[in-house]
């Protein structure tokens, strides 16, 4: 059976990662193939279901922003790093923009239309979800109609071919990778769409159970009980994020069960979005990333 490869689009290059083994090949100005290998920390805890989609979670953040940078300095033939704080800080500064435009905003919104949170719960949240949604598809189309954005969408594409490629058991050639789709069933893109379709079911139940164990709270302006059950909302992200990547997880694994397959297909579709078809050098790029890692 073939490993379970995950992987990342970079600037002009292909990330791919093989349990601790970590690849990234770029191609630089000359149109040179330059390679890195390294190896990734691993923890006890990453074997253990539900906890580690949450280390997934922040590792890959880290690992995101560091190949980026690597691959935007291959790219251009520039020379810097980040240190430790300053990827913290980029973290801290991509998840704030993340909660304020996909979370805060749209359950503002949501609230300011007229949907009741706690009469509401089910309405309120399908409400929420499909205005994050639209945002979110809104970003994707605009980002994606840049130049640079859409190589790294063309490299996403390669990602996903080579990586279905080489799980279909088939030699890694440019020729058989270009006969692959470039959706793929465990993409970045339906994680996402996950943590929205687990948000709309247990955000329901925040303001009922809040008010439930804290009834005082029914007596408090409606500003303030906004307040708290954001804040509850925020804390429940984590939860979340760790179900949609079991979830994720078994989706990957069992490709023929329909009712897996139905849960990840809009994400699945928002690929289509997200990935575009590659040239030739772009799969090459890809493949060469993949063969470092097994």
């Amino acid at each position: 059976m073939a490993e379970s490869i995950g992987g990342q689009a970079v600037i002009e290059g292909v990330m791919m990662r093989n349990k601790n083994i970590l690849a990234v090949a770029v191609r630089n100005e000359k149109g040179k193939i330059i390679l890195k290998k390294e190896k990734i920390k691993t923890y006890y805890a990453q074997k253990i279901p539900f906890v580690r989609g949450i280390i997934a979670f922040f590792q890959t953040l880290s690992i995101g922003i560091k190949t980026l940078t690597y691959s935007s300095n291959i790219a251009l033939g520039e020379d810097e790093q980040f240190d430790s704080k300053e990827i913290i800080g980029i973290i801290a500064l991509s998840l704030l923009f993340v909660i304020s435009f996909f979370v805060l905003v749209p359950y503002i919104i949501t609230s300011v239309i007229g949907f009741n949170e706690t009469t509401q719960p089910v309405l309120f949240n399908v409400v929420d979800s499909v205005i994050k949604i639209v945002f979110f598809l809104i970003y994707v189309v605009v980002i994606g109609s840049l130049k640079d954005v859409k190589r790294v969408f063309q490299y996403h594409g390669a990602e996903h071919k080579v990586v279905n490629c080489y799980e279909a058991g088939k030699k890694l050639t440019v020729q058989n990778v270009k006969k692959y789709s470039t959706i793929h069933a465990r993409c970045g893109t339906s994680f996402i769409m996950l943590v929205l379709v687990v948000g709309i079911v247990l955000f329901t139940f925040i303001a009922p159970i809040v008010l439930y164990f804290f009834p005082v709270i029914g007596e408090l302006s409606l500003v303030v009980q906004k307040m708290i059950f954001f804040t509850v909302r925020i804390l429940f992200l984590l939860p979340i994020a760790s179900i949609s990547y079991e979830i994720l997880k078994l989706t990957g694994a069992h490709k023929e069960n329909m009712f897996l397959h139905t849960i990840n297909y809009p994400g699945m579709l928002f690929q289509k979005l997200t990935t575009q078809e590659p040239d030739n050098k772009q799969i090459e790029v890809a493949i060469v990333a993949l063969e470092k890692v097994l």
